[in-house]
């Protein structure tokens, strides 16, 4: 662990961070090893993924055929992190062994950026590809180059605003970034915001068998030469018992912060956060506390909803399919009504899918819409019918006992 710290915030041969993966979890001694790779579709990230298949793959995973060690792997516009993909890997790689004990799955997040040493000085994003100077990363560069139609650029800049914060713009301040800087910052930050959306699943999810995750965002430098790779932070999760322990050590989330070093032909980036310790903390319960602080909404009065409360005050007469019936009705009138705070009572209070979080935020800090709201009120009534009897009628309680509370 102690070498992986001494990795953070500095860039280094591809190998090195491999290798230390490799030697991170010889030492861990778990049953089970697994791995994830994240990357972006760029074909410029093969030399990362070699090395990874070399180093830690090859020596730490097991075998899915004779001779034949692969990791989970996803490969997309962005490097972006696909909601539900680790908890897939996870259980692909309880083994019976790791029964016995735990498992260590390591999760690799590589963004990526060119960095280009030219006579007139160092050039950020931008490289020869095929003799033809091109974009590295294109779907970050699109993203900041705004206009772009393509639905992977809408989730990086949906990405790139989360928790109220405008990443965006900071990166197009040239008073708050160096305009120079500006693809390599972007590529640091949102590796860091990628690897953090597979903690938010980490945090919804019961591994199938005791897990210590290890989440590494990285960004590959792509250059003329062979590639190289900074290491942004880490992330540890423990789940080998009931209470799950997350801690992050790396840069924040706050491009206007990093300082960038060129440290011999080595970039080395730091903040006021890159050697602190921070537990990870629970969306969901700061969406709710939020919201709490500052809004003010007066329940809604209404027929339909009184109808409702008096059905679930009858408890005796409430079968499952009249729970799950008088939910679904619920819903769709807290979708006319009030669907702000549904919404958000409903994420807080995990029936919901933790994907929905950036629209939750938005939502607290006023900065949503009311069809934000009606997403979330509208995945969740798609889903009534294959809801267990027991979680239709908890949900609905919940619902209408806020109700309760708002009216009295």
């Amino acid at each position: 662990m102690k070498r992986l710290h001494e990795l953070l915030g500095a860039e280094h041969n591809l190998d090195v961070v491999s290798r230390t993966l490799r030697d991170f979890a010889r030492g861990a001694r778990a049953r089970a090893v697994g791995g994830h790779l994240i990357t972006c579709s760029d074909e410029s990230e093969r030399e990362c993924c070699d090395a990874f298949q070399q180093w830690f793959v090859q020596e730490m995973l097991p075998e899915l055929k004779s001779w034949s060690r692969s990791p989970f792997s996803t490969a997309n516009l962005g490097s972006q992190y696909e909601w539900g993909g680790v908890a897939i890997a996870e259980h692909h790689y309880a083994t019976p062994e790791s029964h016995d004990g735990f498992k260590l799955m390591v999760v690799k997040v590589n963004g990526h950026v060119a960095v280009d040493a030219r006579p007139d000085g160092t050039v950020y994003g931008k490289l020869p590809r095929y003799d033809v100077e091109s974009t590295f990363c294109g779907a970050l560069h699109a993203m900041l180059a705004g206009g772009s139609s393509l639905p992977a650029v809408a989730r990086l800049e949906e990405v790139f605003a989360s928790e109220g914060l405008d990443r965006l713009a900071m990166l197009r301040d040239a008073d708050q970034t160096d305009p120079a800087m500006q693809p390599l910052l972007a590529a640091l930050v949102s590796t860091r915001l990628q690897a953090r959306r597979v903690v938010l699943d980490i945090q919804q999810h019961r591994p199938h068998s005791p897990t210590l995750y290890l989440v590494l965002p990285c960004v590959t430098i792509n250059r003329r030469q062979r590639d190289t790779e900074l290491v942004v932070g880490m992330y540890t999760a423990d789940h080998r018992e009931p209470t799950l322990k997350v801690e992050y050590l790396g840069l924040g989330d706050d491009p206007s912060r990093y300082q960038v070093v060129d440290k011999h032909g080595w970039l080395h980036v730091s903040d006021d956060q890159l050697r602190e310790v921070r537990e990870a903390r629970d969306h969901r319960e700061m969406v709710l506390d939020h919201w709490r602080r500052h809004a003010s909404v007066a329940a809604p009065q209404d027929e339909r909803l009184e109808r409702i409360v008096h059905l679930t005050d009858r408890k005796e007469h409430l079968d499952t399919s009249v729970a799950r019936e008088a939910l679904a009705t619920l819903l769709w009138v807290l979708a006319d009504l009030a669907p702000v705070p549904a919404s958000i009572l409903l994420f807080a209070r995990g029936a919901v899918g933790i994907h929905h979080v950036y629209r939750a935020h938005r939502l607290a800090r006023n900065q949503g819409s009311e069809a934000d709201a009606r997403a979330i009120l509208h995945d969740l009534e798609q889903r009534v019918d294959a809801l267990p009897a027991e979680q239709a009628q908890q949900v609905l309680e919940m619902l209408v006992a806020h109700h309760r509370e708002s009216a009295s």
